[in-house]
């Protein structure tokens, strides 16, 4: 039973990240930019990524044996490093989308003084 709800949260992450890469897509064919498709795609891996957590957690009360609880360490820390390595993605893209403040021509003379 506990192995049938890890499945099923699984299958909502798989959901989730099926819905952002199709949000993602129309995104393209709409031409509102790759950066803007990257962000939505790295949000729902972020949030896939948490459901799968917690569905590898809740099938850990089924693990017997050292090989099963040796497997489960290796695919959570793999799902914590691409965990790490999207949040840095979509930080990353974040930047490059938020407008750009033009300064006025006293501001750049003054910066240029100093």
């Amino acid at each position: 039973m506990i192995m049938l709800g890890g499945v099923w949260i699984e299958l909502i992450a798989a959901v989730v990240i099926s819905y952002h890469a199709l949000w993602g897509l129309l995104c393209i064919i709409r031409r509102r930019g790759s950066d803007q498709a990257r962000l939505i795609l790295a949000k729902g891996v972020l949030d896939g990524l948490g459901f799968m957590a917690a569905g590898t957690l809740l099938m850990t009360l089924a693990l017997q044996n050292w090989t099963e609880i040796r497997t489960f360490a290796v695919v959570l820390s793999l799902r914590t490093l691409l965990k790490r390595v999207f949040q840095f993605e979509s930080q990353a893209i974040e930047g490059r989308l938020k407008p750009k403040v033009r300064e006025s021509p006293q501001t750049q003379q003054l910066n240029q003084l100093n």
